[in-house]
This record gives C-alpha cells, structure tokens and sequence, in this order.
C-alpha cells in the first residue's frame, strides 16, 4: 500500500496537485524532500455552496490544506487567521476562532500550567485553540473535545496536517457523557489531572461541566480555568461559582464580540491556588475584576 500510495502522490505532483497535507502523507510513506511539481495552474480554495450546512468550515479546510505552507501547528493556525480576514471579515461572518487576543488571554494565563500538565478543551469546533496552545506548549497533552461530527473530521484533518496526532486528542460527543469516561482513563493511570481547561461552547452549560469537572477530581488543585464569552451566552451560574471560591483569584478580560445584539463580551480567567498561605486564597481577596484590554500584552499576569 505504501508503494501505491507514492506513485499517488507523484501523480498528482506531476498533475500539478501539491500542498503541505500531500506532504505529510509522503514523509508518512517513509519519502523525503519535495517532489517537482509540475507547473500547472495554481489551485484555488473554492467555496462550497451556500446551502451546505458545513460549507463554512469545509471551505475552511480546503484553503488550509491548499494554503498552509509548512505542516506545522503555526502554519496551519496562520492559514486559518488568513482565511477568517479574507472570506468571513468579507462576508461579515463569525469566525469562531480564539484569534488576536484570545489567543495572548490563554497563553499567559495557560504558562505556569501548560508547561508541566495536561491541558483540557471543551469545545473544538475547527481546532484552532488547540493548534495554537499545542504550539505554544509544545510539551503539554491536549484533550479536546467536541460534539459535531463533521467539525471533529476537519478538527482532526488540521491535527493530522500538522503533525501533533500523537499530542493532540479530539474526542467526539457531548460533554457530559465523555467527562466520565476521561474520570475512568485517570482512575485507570492513562491521564494525568488537568492543569488548565478551556470552555468555548454555550455559557449557560459551563456552569454544569465545572461542577462534573470538580465532582470527578479531573482539575489539579492548582489548575487555570478559562471560559470565553460569559455575557452573551449567559455563564453568571458558572460565574457566582468561581467567584465563591477563595481559592481562586478570577478576572474578566473584555473582548470584541461578532453578535449583532453585543459589540463587547468578556474571557473569564481563573486561577485557582491549593496553598493555604497563598495571598489569593484568603476569604475577601477573590474579587472578579474587569480590565480594559488596550494593550498589545493581556492586561494580567498569574503565575
């Protein structure tokens, strides 16, 4: 199959057809280098019809596996930024990505965690969030999951492209049901507590992944929690419960939102501290305070 699969790919060099994916099956088929390509007319992302359900994220996913110049996690997340600015900016659509300023949020806050633990995501959908924090700790196991089929397929084809399959994990199903069974996976000794999560789905359901995520012991004592957009999705359960804790030091960082009915919401970022002595664990010091993001750097730092 292996010798099979080469003469593919030379074909379709020779056809003009290459890209960073046809590269990365060749390196998998045990080749090296690049092949010559043939010059034919350069490809071009079309974009699948509008009354496709998925024709977004497809489209997506065509571009980056045309565009992506280098099988990496920084090529392929600049291959989404690049896409987000030229077709969604154009066509005033959400991009759903955790880009610019999201990404600075949950990397600083993510730094003294990432480094050392596994790293947990609630709420794939392309995979860009996890690309991004995979290249930022590159030490670190991710986990993510998500309930879409299709978005899990284009999710897991932008892993494969970018070389992280054995780093990077992306469950499929509801939250709810796969919790447990990452429960039974640490009881089992095949996974580590979780040092940091990221919640990116509906606000109004963080509150009850928090409370299954706390129940099972999955989070580290020591663990930082980040969830995005917790005004308009309606996370204030989810809120009162962090800000409840007195070991855990919570802030609100504000960022533009894509909601016709809003035009700002906020990243809440929380971290939480096992240490009795530990200035933010003292009852009356866990304020949830609001900063201005202004700056080119996120407007806090933790750890």
């Amino acid at each position: 199959h292996t010798a099979q699969a080469t003469k593919l790919l030379h074909d379709a060099a020779d056809s003009g057809s290459w890209n960073a994916a046809a590269q990365v099956v060749l390196a998998s088929c045990g080749g090296s280098g690049h092949l010559k390509v043939s010059a034919a007319s350069p490809r071009t992302s079309q974009q699948l019809a509008e009354t496709n359900p998925y024709g977004k994220e497809l489209s997506l996913l065509r571009y980056v596996l045309d565009n992506a110049c280098t099988a990496t996690p920084t090529a392929v997340c600049d291959a989404i930024d690049d896409y987000a600015e030229r077709r969604w900016s154009m066509m005033q659509q959400w991009s759903k990505v955790a880009g610019n300023l999201k990404s600075k949020v949950m990397c600083t806050a993510f730094r003294g965690a990432g480094q050392r633990v596994n790293l947990l995501e609630i709420g794939t959908y392309c995979g860009y969030t996890a690309l991004r924090l995979s290249a930022a700790f590159p030490s670190a196991r991710i986990t993510t999951l998500e309930v879409d089929p299709i978005h899990v397929i284009v999710a897991r084809n932008m892993v494969a492209l970018s070389g992280l399959t054995k780093s990077l994990d992306v469950w499929t199903g509801h939250s709810k049901y796969l919790l447990p069974r990452l429960a039974k996976h640490q009881r089992d000794g095949r996974q580590l507590q979780f040092g940091a999560i990221y919640m990116d789905r509906w606000g109004s359901e963080y509150h009850d992944d928090f409370v299954v995520l706390e129940r099972l012991r999955l989070l580290h004592s020591s663990a930082v929690v980040i969830a995005d957009q917790v005004l308009w999705t309606g996370a204030s359960l989810f809120l009162w419960d962090l800000i409840s804790k007195v070991n855990c030091m919570n802030r609100l960082v504000p960022v533009s939102a894509c909601e016709d009915a809003i035009e700002e919401d906020f990243i809440s970022v929380s971290a939480c501290s096992a240490r009795e002595n530990d200035p933010c664990s003292q009852h009356g010091q866990n304020t949830a305070i609001a900063h201005r993001a202004d700056s080119k750097a996120p407007p806090f730092k933790f750890l």
